[in-house]
């Protein structure tokens, strides 16, 4: 399922970030959503692919799955950067995807072969 998240404000003193989760074809546009605080600490913020998949983890799937089933609309998404620049993420609707539970990123520093 593919998903929208808006980065409202990223707060720098406690490593926090403000967001603002929502479905693609969500119902109502993404600012009407209510915003979500998350603690950047419990996220991988090696680059932006981890940082999404690890926010939609944490915070994503929860609020995607309640969402009620209306007429969708089509929500406008702005490209980021490979290299993550959360001071740059804010105020954008970025597109990420939430996958099942079976498939996760592995955290290791070298594979021996």
């Amino acid at each position: 399922m593919k998903s929208i998240i808006k980065i409202e404000k990223y707060i720098p003193e406690t490593n926090r970030i403000v967001v603002k989760i929502a479905r693609l074809h969500a119902p109502r546009p993404i600012d009407d959503y209510q915003p979500v605080t998350v603690d950047c600490d419990k996220l991988d913020c090696y680059n932006t692919e981890t940082f999404l998949y690890t926010l939609m983890r944490v915070a994503g799937e929860r609020h995607i799955n309640v969402e009620e089933d209306l007429e969708p609309i089509v929500n406008k998404v702005d490209t980021v950067s490979e290299e993550l620049d959360l001071p740059n993420m804010v105020g954008k609707v970025i597109q990420a995807k939430i996958d099942n539970n079976r498939k996760q990123i592995l955290r290791m520093r070298r594979v021996e072969l």
